[in-house]
Parts: C-alpha cells; structure tokens; sequence
C-alpha cells in the first residue's frame, strides 16, 4: 500500500519546511524510523524518518523547496495490502518529537508512536493531553504536548477518527517506539477505553490579561484577509494559535491570518480578541466533516488579590536543564579557580575591531578573542580539554578544540558549538558565533551544531557579576566563566614608575572535574588566558 508522508501542522509556528536533503533516492528501501530526509523548519532542522519499512516509490520535492504543511513530500510503498488508508498521514518534521504513525492489528486503527529521531532524542515526557478517550479529532489537530531535551512541541493527529485509547500520562516520561495514543479511524469503530491512569484533560485554563477578554458589539476590521484554508477545509493555523483558541473559545474560521499563504498565528488570535470581532470578516464556506464533540471552552482565570504563590509543573528545558546540572554536579567533584584581568589594551583592540567588522557585516564582541585565546590555552594545556570514558576507563584528550558556547534563550540555557576554535582566526570567529548565537535564540539550530563540544564557555559578563563558579557541561573536564568588565583605578609600571591609570578589569573563573585535573593546571591556564588577553597582539602569534 502507498502512504503519503506529509509535512504536518506541528510545533510552535511551524507553517513551512525547507527540503535540506534526500538521504534516499527513488527505488530505495528503508526500514521503519530509518532517516528519509533532512527538513528545516524555523525552528530546527531535523531528520524525518520512515514511518514504516518499504520502497520509497516518489519523491515530492526537490532539495531547496519550501513546502507548506499538508503538502506530501515523499511516498512510501510498504507492502501491506491490508494497512488503513489513514497511515498516509504519518507526520513529519517535528523539530524534537517526532511521532510516527503505524498501522495496528485489524483494520481503521492506528498505533501513534514516539520514533527514534533527532540526535540524542532517547524519550520524551507526556507534558499535557490537549483530547481524552472518546474524543474525535480532526487529521493534524493537536493531540499532546510531548517534550524531549530538545523541545517542547504539539504531536498532532495523523488523521481524522476518534481518540480510542491513551497510553501513557501526563508527567510520565516515555522511550522511543512506545505507542502513546491509538486512534480509530474506521467507520463505526468502537473506541476503547483508555486505562484507568490515563488522563482526561480538558482545556486548560489562560490566564487572564488586560484587555484580554472578548468585547461584545466591536465592529469588525475592514480589508482583514480571510483565513486560508486547507483543501478539507480546515483553516490553517500554527499549533499555538489553534491552542490560544481553544482555551479563549475562538472560532479560527473567525481569525484573518498574517502568516505566509494566510497561515493564522498565535499573534493574529491575540489581536483578533482585543479587537472584539465576533463575526467573521470574510465568509468562509462550509465543509461537511465530522465535528468533534463540543467541548465548554474554558474560562479566563485571575490569580485571586489575596493569592501570594503560583505553581506550575516542573518540566521542560527547565528541568533537562536541571538533570543535566545535578548529573553534573553529583559526577565530577568541582575546583574552581578565578583570576582577575587587566583587559585595557583588549578593549582598544576590540573597538578597532568592531569598526572592521561592521564593514564586513560581522558583529565583533569580545567573546571571539576569548574564544580564540581559550583554543591556544588549550592546545598548551590538553588536559583541560579532555574527558573521561567511564565504560572504557580510559581518558580521551582531544586534539582540537570545539568551544560550547553557553546561550541564554527563551527556551533555557542552550549551549551550540563552534568547531575547530583552534584554527581559526577572531574575525572568523566573531562570524561564526554571530550566526550561531542568532539560529540558536531562534531556535533553528540543528541537533549537529549542539553536540561534541570538548570545552565550554558561560558569559554572562553583559548582565552583571563579578565572579562566578561554573557548572561542568559534562562529560567535559573544565569550563570557563566570562564576568563583568569594570573600570577601577590601577597600578601600571612605565620606566618611569608606577602610575595611577583608569584601567579596565574583568575575572575569569574555570571550574574543573577534580578527578582529571588539578587546581594547579586550572591555575596555569588562567595565566596563560591573562597573558593572552592582557597583551591581544600575542594572538596572532
């Protein structure tokens, strides 16, 4: 049987895919969650697997296209005479949780599974049910929200029916391959229950903000674009708008969309409420489908005046965060080291820098002489830029440095790297980690470029703080902190004397595992960073 694997409606603002790369070609087989094709959405790029084993018999689009969601993008002939025709929906593309649809025993019901995809994804965490037991549901509604250490993202319905049974609960952390929803596709199929410790979520409450509720009479906004609609008419909308929706009682086919194609976005759903419209700007026709059962739109909840606490759960990059710093932590015994920098002739330097840089559309910090003085250090001290193989027992020291780069984003501290510090120049340098930072704050860095870094770097010398005790990015044995620079009245020696100049300072701190490395080489290797950064010219030595 033929299914036709399509870019679905997933993922925070997702609207689109680009078409990185085939990594198959017609003709080819490929067996169940093996790797189709690389996809970039705005959020990551990712590599979309096979939904089932068979012969891949079409591909759809060519490397470089930008197709939207809905749009099918390669075909699969599995072999199974027998598979339901809904299978043709497997979804594609989620920047983490990738869930892939197989069909079960007896005709018209689907298996929903979390596949093997993206590097490192090994599970991911129930974080909400967005349907229960019963429930129909429409082809690409959102089902769950499923987090993993890379994201967090709506799984969608890969087609129409009705929910029949939900596997696993909210909170609960599941493995790759391990069925999380079954769902009835077949005309008049029975819908099982679902067990006993399943969930039956229903909408969650927003809470409540200025000017946030529905005005009754606004008159609605002249010229509004309709909203665009798919070809089973259902309008299309990105996951958060259709979630915003549902917990504000809007009616999308109501909501003029501002995304490409007429996509409506989390955004438009805001504006439209704040505007009162309650009627729509522009007619939309009817589709005859199956609706799904009515379900009370929750109301807008406010913290009550005499409230003095709020909870939320625990979960999310927050809390792969957090396993991650207490892995750490609890593993690697930590020494910490701080050294304290007269950085003046770095600042002169950076700001001749900056003005060559912005000729050439490059964004000069001082992170790249950091970066580039921390790769020399460590190839003077390899010990710091090693790590531990606990299967083996072995200590593996590396002869390149790829540099970690600690970024604050909305979604948590994300740490991408750049590679091969150690041969490159500042100015390459300060390129490198401009595109780097700015993918990765927005969220389309790819799963490659955050793995593998050999030792990291945390800055938070731009929000304040003078000195600091970093946590290792283990498996690592070191990583270095960037503070505050400041200026303070200092001490220069001149043939002449010592003077009193202004002078600019800043600290360096490097915390190391203890088991591998000791105080003393942490020591020595600040040193050699005050040497480096103290007197810049050394750098291109």
């Amino acid at each position: 049987m033929a299914i036709d694997f399509k870019l679905p409606d997933i993922g925070e603002g997702i609207a689109e895919g680009e078409i990185v790369k085939w990594l198959v070609a017609p003709g080819d087989h490929v067996d169940e969650h093996q790797a189709v094709v690389e996809v970039m959405t705005d959020k990551a790029t990712v590599e979309v697997p096979a939904p089932a084993a068979g012969t891949i018999s079409e591909l759809r689009a060519a490397e470089g296209d930008v197709v939207p969601v809905g749009s099918v993008i390669f075909v699969l002939e599995d072999g199974s005479a027998a598979a339901p025709a809904a299978a043709a929906s497997a979804p594609a593309a989620a920047p983490a949780a990738q869930p892939a649809a197989a069909p079960a025993s007896g005709g018209g019901t689907l298996e929903f599974k979390l596949p093997d995809i993206g590097e490192g994804i090994a599970e991911g965490e129930i974080v909400k049910w967005l349907v229960a037991a019963g429930d129909a549901v429409e082809e690409h509604q959102a089902v769950v929200e499923v987090m993993t250490d890379k994201a967090t993202v709506e799984v969608p319905a890969p087609a129409a029916g009705t929910i029949a049974e939900l596997r696993a609960t909210e909170g609960e952390v599941v493995p790759v391959g391990s069925v999380i929803f079954v769902l009835s596709t077949g005309a008049g199929a029975p819908a099982r229950s679902a067990p006993a410790a399943a969930p039956a979520p229903a909408a969650a409450p927003a809470m409540a903000t200025a000017g946030a509720s529905a005005q009754n009479g606004a008159p609605a906004r002249a010229a509004a674009p309709a909203p665009t609609s798919a070809s089973n008419g259902k309008v299309l909308a990105v996951p958060s708008a259709r979630r915003v929706a549902r917990e504000l009682g809007v009616d999308l086919a109501q909501v003029p969309g501002s995304g490409r194609g007429g996509v409506v976005r989390r955004a438009d759903v805001e504006t439209f409420v704040r505007g009162g419209s309650s009627a729509p700007a522009t007619a939309r026709p009817s589709t005859p489908s199956a609706p799904a059962p009515a379900r009370p739109a929750a109301p807008a909840v406010a913290l009550a005046p005499t409230e003095r606490e709020s909870r939320v759960p625990f979960r999310g990059v927050r809390r792969k965060i957090a396993e991650a710093m207490v892995r750490s932590a609890f593993t690697a015994p930590h020494f910490t080291v701080v050294e304290e920098l007269d950085v003046t002739e770095l600042v002169r330097l950076r700001t001749k820098a900056k003005a060559i840089g912005e000729k050439q559309g490059v964004k000069v910090t001082y992170m790249p002489f950091i970066m580039k003085a921390c790769a020399k250090a460590l190839m003077e001290f390899p010990q710091l830029n090693s790590k531990l193989d606990e299967e083996t027992q072995e200590i593996v020291t590396y002869n390149y440095v790829d540099l970690g780069i600690a970024t604050d984003t909305p979604n948590g501290l994300i740490v991408p790297v750049v590679r091969d510090a150690h041969q490159k120049d500042v100015m390459t340098l300060a390129a490198d980690l401009m595109d780097l930072a700015d993918r990765t704050r927005s969220g389309k860095v790819t799963a490659e470029e955050l793995k593998g870094s050999t030792f990291s770097i945390t800055n938070a010398g731009n929000i304040g703080g003078i000195m600091a005790t970093p946590i290792i990015n283990f498996p690592e044995v070191a990583i270095m902190g960037v503070h505050r620079m400041m200026k303070r009245p200092g001490v220069v020696e001149t043939p002449e004397g010592d003077t009193f100049e202004v002078r600019q300072y800043m600290n360096l701190s490097i915390s190391v595992d203890h088991r591998l490395v000791d105080g003393a080489d942490g020591a020595r290797f600040l040193v050699r960073m005050k040497e480096l950064l103290e007197d810049p010219a050394l750098l291109a030595l």
